[in-house]
């Protein structure tokens, strides 16, 4: 992820397209990984009112993210789903 440049690169250095909704919610993860985070936390860190002021609306652009990053959407491993809580961000890390 290149914050600078506002962008997003796969394995392969093949660019993953994101809307600014997109990179917004996902570097709010990264800035706060491993936490769990509300829809509302994520609405504030993310910029507030960049589009998606609703609660379905942060569902949506997870969702969104899921896609575009996890090998299998519908089992994630990086943005897992927190029953009454909210979101979590689990970064893959790799040792050196």
């Amino acid at each position: 992820m290149d914050c600078s440049r506002r962008r997003l690169m796969a394995p392969g250095d093949v660019r993953v397209e994101l809307t600014m909704a997109e990179f917004n919610l996902l570097q709010t993860f990264v800035k706060s990984a491993q936490r769990v985070l509300s829809r509302d936390q994520l609405i504030e860190l993310s910029g507030g009112d960049s589009g998606y002021s609703f609660d379905r609306s942060v569902d949506i652009l997870v969702s969104r993210l899921r896609r575009k990053m996890e090998d299998d959407p519908k089992t994630p491993k990086l943005i897992l789903t927190v029953r009454s809580g909210g979101y979590q961000f689990l970064p893959e890390t790799t040792s050196e």
